[in-house]
């Protein structure tokens, strides 16, 4: 699994990998403009912590329950395609969205709609968005790879919140809204430009068959099951992403500069975790790395509860992001290479399931927020996971140490 480390920006030697990785940075960029932008829409349209969680929740869940059949489709289909598609219809809702906003139609059910269809098309498109990687740069440099697209991901937090939380308080929900449609339309251009179709090898069964046969893999490997009970955690861990526009409106009283700022700070601890992480070796171990990087983010949950001034949250974001890159790359890359390649897609999107519960969380700690106010709500959403996390620790410690030994040694990339 040793790579030919000869730089951090190693995979980019790799034909075709900097299509990919710029796709994947304007994809970034555009989901988080489109992200910000709505849940700062929901707060204008209402107070209600609970409805302000719903709108991401909505979304979560539909991403969640799409993703296992996902998985399938990214191991029948052109992976390539698939993204492409995605993106391409992406680009268009957003349109129609910034449209209904244009006309002064909007009204929440609207956004819950929206949200719903905006969640299959990225359940369709995340777990592709994983695997391609691998069909580009091959086995030994997945890691590195994953890694620097983690980085587009820190730089799409950083510049996409930034930006729009200029352009919300300069011209509008629109605007912000068609320049994420822009972004993600330019993103499907590239990638149908890419000659290389992703992996579509593979037994040809009934999608039904298929999809089962991933639930048995996991449920027959039991440090991947552990792996993935550690991934669910991030139902708690979505108390962040739900509740920071209520901490900048309600209890920092920011606005929404100030919350695009505090996005942003995540997006810094993003980028420069993501960067270090291209100097690591191979995660050979990734359950235990995929645990403490969970631990860490729910770590930072309890921090931010505090929330006593603007700088010290922006520090606590800080650190969730870089905790975040250490859970992301090691799940991510450590996953795919601790698996079949026949089950890469189908184990990414049983993970995007999981991962996908932090957003459902969000209606849980708006609903507690509503009941017992924001920051105990916060401190709550932290303290459960951390404290889980350290019994899988104490316990579950060998058997996550399991995860990967038993990986394959081929370095090949599929065309």
């Amino acid at each position: 699994m040793n790579a030919d480390r000869s730089g951090m920006l190693d995979a980019f030697r790799v034909p075709h990998f900097g299509a990919l990785w710029t796709s994947n940075l304007l994809h970034f960029f555009g989901l988080q403009v489109q992200l910000f932008t709505l849940q700062w829409l929901v707060t204008e349209l209402t107070d209600s912590r609970t409805l302000i969680g719903a709108i991401i929740s909505v979304q979560g869940a539909t991403v969640a329950l799409f993703s296992p059949a996902a998985g399938v489709a990214s191991d029948r289909l052109p992976r390539r395609n698939l993204l492409a598609f995605c993106r391409a219809g992406l680009s268009l809702l957003i349109l129609l969205l910034a449209l209904l906003v244009w006309s002064d139609r909007v009204a929440l059910p609207h956004l819950y709609g929206f949200a719903m269809l905006l969640g299959m098309l990225m359940a369709l498109s995340q777990p592709p968005s994983q695997t391609f990687v691998f069909d580009i740069v091959g086995r030994g440099r997945t890691q590195n790879a994953v890694a620097l697209n983690s980085a587009g991901i820190g730089l799409g937090q950083m510049a996409g919140p930034g930006l729009a939380g200029v352009l919300v308080a300069a011209i509008g929900v629109v605007g912000s809204w068609l320049s994420a449609a822009a972004g993600l339309g330019l993103a499907a251009l590239l990638l149908a430009r890419i000659p290389i179709a992703g992996h579509t090898g593979g037994i040809r069964r009934h999608p039904a068959q298929e999809l089962a046969s991933g639930f048995r893999y996991v449920w027959r490997h039991p440090p991947l099951r552990l792996a993935l009970l550690v991934c669910s955690m991030a139902f708690f861990n979505g108390a962040l992403a739900a509740m920071r526009p209520v901490f900048a409106r309600h209890v920092l009283e920011v606005g929404s500069q100030g919350m695009g700022v505090m996005a942003a700070s995540a997006g810094l601890g993003n980028l420069l975790g993501a960067l270090f992480a291209t100097r690591l070796p191979d995660f050979r171990r990734p359950g235990l790395a995929i645990t403490l990087g969970m631990l860490g983010f729910a770590t930072s949950i309890v921090l931010y509860s505090l929330a006593f001034s603007l700088p010290y949250v922006l520090g606590v974001e800080f650190l969730a992001g870089v905790f975040a890159q250490l859970w992301q790359i090691s799940t991510f890359a450590g996953l795919q290479m601790a698996v079949s390649e026949e089950m890469r897609g189908r184990v990414m999107g049983l993970v995007f399931t999981t991962a996908q519960l932090a957003q459902v969380g969000g209606l849980f700690v708006g609903r507690l927020a509503d009941a017992i106010g924001d920051q105990a709500a916060m401190a709550t959403f932290g303290a459960i996971p951390v404290a889980l996390l350290i019994l899988v620790l104490v316990f579950g410690r060998r058997s996550l140490a399991e995860l990967g030994r038993d990986a394959p040694d081929e370095d090949r990339p599929s065309a």
